[in-house]
Order: C-alpha cells, then structure tokens, then sequence
C-alpha cells in the first residue's frame, strides 16, 4: 500500500488542498495506529479503506489550526456561573479511538515476539 496513494485519495475525500500538513499528519498517525494494533511492519491493500477512514476521522476530529476544540455554546447559567457546551467533533462522529475499527483489523492482527 503506497503512502502517497493513501494521501491523495484522503485529499479528495475532504477536498484538502494539495500542501495540507495537517491531512499527512493525520493519515502517518492512522498508519501508524494500524501496524501497531496488528503487529506489522507493512500495510496489506485490505486495510486500505480502514486507514483512510481512520485519517479521515483523525483529521475531522483535531480541528488543526481551531483556537478551540469545545463543542458549540448550548447555554450560559449567570448565578453561580454555568455554561453548557453540545457536541465536540470527537462525539459528533462517533469516535471512541480505535474500538471503532479494531473489527476491521481483527483478521490482519498478528502475534508480536519480543
């Protein structure tokens, strides 16, 4: 599986422009997830689709660049001071870290030797 492959599709995909460093970062880190869940040291083309999606939601979920990662203020209480913020990104794409794609990487597992 080609890296640059990966990185170009994951830029259509999100419709990133071509020097987005934060699209690359996002996707050596789901490469990275990836062989150190399964225990390789190369990606098999079957975990191709996995590790763009993963690049994908890394990438929608880290708001590079944002001041804030804080969901949308839903309400402010003044006495005693409350406010109430909805859904980060994190929780709008329904991301729990790597139990979302540890059934699509199951069969790729390997054992590793110390």
């Amino acid at each position: 599986m080609d890296r640059d492959t990966l990185l170009i599709k994951i830029k259509e995909i999100c419709k990133a422009e071509d020097t987005d460093l934060n699209l690359e970062y996002a996707l050596d880190s789901a490469i990275s997830i990836a062989k150190n869940y399964c225990g390789i040291n190369e990606l098999p083309d079957g975990l191709e689709n996995t590790v763009i999606d993963m690049a994908i939601d890394i990438f929608k979920s880290g708001q590079y660049g944002e001041e804030s990662q804080s969901g949308s203020l839903k309400s402010i209480t003044e006495g005693d001071i409350s406010m109430s913020f909805g859904d980060t990104l994190f929780e709008q794409y329904g991301l729990s870290g790597i139990k979302n794609y540890e059934k699509r990487m199951m069969p790729f597992r390997r054992i590793k030797w110390s």
